[in-house]
């Protein structure tokens, strides 16, 4: 372990001396690193400030886990279908305009959810959080994968790691207002405003040029045969599904669990910014992890994780706030490393792979909440989490397989 701030140092230091990459190229690496670490940090505090306020949500609307978990599915619908031709909207639009728009989507969705009274509100706030979400997963990890291969240099673990550190950010402010006796409407109002500070920001920007390899229109069925088109590809694709299964978990049920378990509002919050912060420590860890040793070995260890996780989930309180710290470093690295590893196996063609991979993988967001939402309203919300065990399970499987 006390070889990760060595690599982190080296990430660091290798950005510091990081120049333009030919006289004629109008853009700047570090300004546009730390503007694309601004779009992952500032998604992760909407979704650790947004955990942290579910439950409240929930007891103001008056919802039942069902429909809660119903509702979320949603907007990861709809964020599929965008990630699905999100190619063919960079080719049309670029990537910038696509940031911008989904900042601006994102900044809606919380104001209209602090004024949400019914579910139909509801609703339509986590459709607009679908489709930001969406656009900002294309924009900034296919802008990061072009980064990337200008500069030779792999930060894909790095920006992820502001994602979550962002989330711990979120997660601490938003339980701390909420001890302070603020409303989660003046959380979700200040969280609007953010994203439109973040907007202002991006407006000069000039993102990284995409590589001339491959600029032909990609057309609609692109994304689905660059997918098929090897076997890795897909069993990369499944990876980031079952990496996603402990995410979504995390981040809608987390919460709502240990209040079950007899937590307050602010030790719930407190704990959910533990699991971002395993997750950050993860992401830095593995970044050193797929250097020393390989892809495989990091998929394999957060299989592991996430077994063990789900078996410290059937303890009581304080087994569950490790277990939620477990399942935080063991999930970290299995998005960044999963992207990467499909940029290598098709250089040039960052928005197929970003859309690509990562439209499969919201197939989780959508799957997850109403079938944990069910079985916690049948059976319990205890074995409705199963689903984190079963999902390392599958990622062990999958990993052994994996030849990249």
């Amino acid at each position: 372990m006390v070889t990760v701030p060595h690599a982190c140092a080296k990430n660091f230091e290798a950005l510091m001396i990081l120049q333009p990459l030919a006289p004629g190229v109008a853009w700047r690496p570090r300004a546009i690193f730390a503007l694309l670490l601004g779009y992952l940090a500032l998604f992760g505090v909407l979704v650790g400030a947004q955990g942290v306020l579910w439950a409240e949500i929930i007891r103001a609307l008056t919802l039942s886990k069902a429909q809660f978990g119903a509702a979320q599915l949603l907007g990861p619908l709809l964020s599929v279908g965008l990630l699905m031709v999100g190619a063919q909207l960079v080719h049309w639009f670029g990537k910038k305009t696509l940031a911008i728009t989904a900042l601006f989507l994102l900044a809606a969705s919380n104001a209209l959810l602090a004024l949400a009274g019914d579910l139909s509100m509801l609703i339509v706030a986590l459709l607009l959080t679908g489709a930001g979400a969406a656009l900002l997963e294309t924009a900034a990890n296919s802008a990061t994968l072009d980064w990337e291969q200008l500069t030779g240099r792999s930060v894909m673990n790095l920006l992820h790691a502001g994602f979550s550190a962002g989330a711990v950010l979120g997660a601490f402010a938003a339980g701390l207002m909420l001890g302070q006796g603020l409303g989660y409407p003046v959380v979700l109002f200040a969280l609007a405003g953010l994203c439109g500070v973040v907007l202002l920001f991006s407006l000069p920007a000039r993102f990284p040029p995409a590589d001339t390899a491959a600029q032909e229109s990609p057309g609609p069925l692109a994304t689905l045969r660059l997918l098929f088109s090897q076997r890795a590809m897909l069993i990369l694709a499944a990876l980031c599904v079952m990496g996603v299964v402990g995410e979504s978990v995390a981040n809608l049920w987390s919460v709502i669990y240990l209040r079950e378990l007899g937590a307050d509002a602010l030790l719930g919050g407190a704990a959910f910014a533990l699991f971002n912060g395993a997750m950050f420590a993860g992401r830095m860890m593995n970044a050193w992890v797929v250097r020393r040793w390989s892809v495989r070995v990091s998929l394999l260890l957060s299989g592991a994780g996430l077994v063990l996780a789900n078996v410290l989930l059937a303890g009581g309180l304080w087994f569950a706030v490790a277990a939620f710290m477990l399942m935080g470093l063991a999930v970290a690295g299995i998005v960044p490393t999963v992207l990467s590893a499909g940029a290598r196996l098709a250089p040039g063609r960052s928005a197929l792979v970003t859309g690509g991979i990562m439209s499969v993988a919201y197939t989780g967001f959508i799957v997850i909440p109403p079938v944990t939402g069910w079985v916690a309203d049948s059976i319990s919300l205890r074995a409705a989490l199963l689903t984190v065990g079963l999902s390392g399970v599958a990622v062990l499987a999958l990993a052994r397989r994996l030849r990249v």
